[in-house]
């Protein structure tokens, strides 16, 4: 049994080395391929095997292609591809003409969105259409469509001019700032010492116990009795809750006292309007005042 065990440990430490080695083998490609002074080195003529030579210059150009395509995915973030829709039915024979989108944040990739595109009349071949995309529902993508692709109501219409570049560059930017957004108040969250609240079974769908009174009548002498968690805050005054709505446009800040502060987030970041009431429901200007600016040190002016 021992031996049967280790032999199988053996295999899989082999698969695990075969795997490492091809990667190694393929960076190695790479780097060989992206020699500035290769292509001009395979031109030369005459070579012993002209049908290795004519390998080599397919691979070095497509390499080549690759590195220039990792480039505007690197730099311009936009970038734009062919795709065909395999429905037999589809619009325009299935054409469809996609543009990916890809959002990094602190130097690496966090997610890549799609937008497919197509002629809903071939009569205007320039003319596009949202057909299928990725992007979260807290983006405003209908606005964005409607100011930069507007497409003719009626057939008989002219269509209005269509500018797929400055489309693309505004949903870029939306989708970096709200990340930017995401990230930032993940680090409040973490600095605040808040934890999400672990999922647990729906309550609503639990059956109640034997025994149990429901919609009982309370009277107000009884209700008086019970105790109110934020009625007596034992210990410093810390941070009970943070959240936020989907697109972190509006933070909800509750204290261990009762206290609770609702900030306005522009795109940009910026925290230009705030309310904070106390639990009897007095407004403190004074941390209103101190709210306003930018949202990565919100908790450090609050508790300033």
């Amino acid at each position: 049994m021992d031996t049967a065990e280790a032999l199988d440990a053996d295999i899989s430490d082999l698969h695990d080395r075969i795997a490492t080695l091809r990667a190694h083998r393929a960076n190695l490609t790479s780097i060989l391929l992206s020699q500035p002074h290769l292509p001009t080195r395979l031109e030369q003529r005459p070579v012993l095997h002209e049908r290795n030579r004519r390998n080599a210059v397919k691979l070095v150009q497509k390499q080549s292609n690759r590195n220039l395509e990792n480039i505007y995915r690197a730099c311009a973030g936009v970038t734009a591809y062919k795709v065909k829709d395999p429905d037999p039915c589809a619009i325009d024979d299935g054409n469809v003409l996609g543009v990916r989108i890809e959002v990094s944040v602190g130097g690496r990739f966090v997610e890549t969105y799609h937008v497919l595109f197509n002629r809903p009349n071939t009569a205007h071949k320039t003319m596009l259409k949202i057909h299928k995309h990725t992007i979260p529902p807290c983006i405003p993508l209908q606005p964005l469509a409607n100011r930069w692709l507007p497409t003719a109501k009626k057939s008989a219409e002219e269509p209005k001019e269509q500018n797929l570049v400055k489309f693309g560059r505004h949903l870029r930017k939306e989708l970096v700032s709200w990340h930017l957004r995401l990230n930032t108040l993940e680090k409040l969250r973490k600095d605040a010492k808040v934890e999400d609240k672990p999922a647990g079974p729906d309550e609503s769908n639990i059956e109640p116990a034997v025994g149990t009174v429901l919609n009982a009548f309370v009277s107000d002498d009884e209700d008086s009795e019970e105790e109110d968690p934020l009625s007596e805050a034992v210990g410093p005054l810390r941070i009970s809750t943070l959240d936020a709505d989907a697109a972190v446009r509006e933070i909800t800040i509750t204290w261990s006292n009762g206290r609770v502060g609702i900030f306005k987030v522009t795109k940009d970041g910026e925290v230009d309007k705030a309310v904070v009431r106390t639990k009897e429901g007095a407004r403190e200007a004074s941390l209103v005042s101190k709210a306003l600016g930018r949202i990565e040190g919100l908790l450090e002016r609050l508790e300033a």
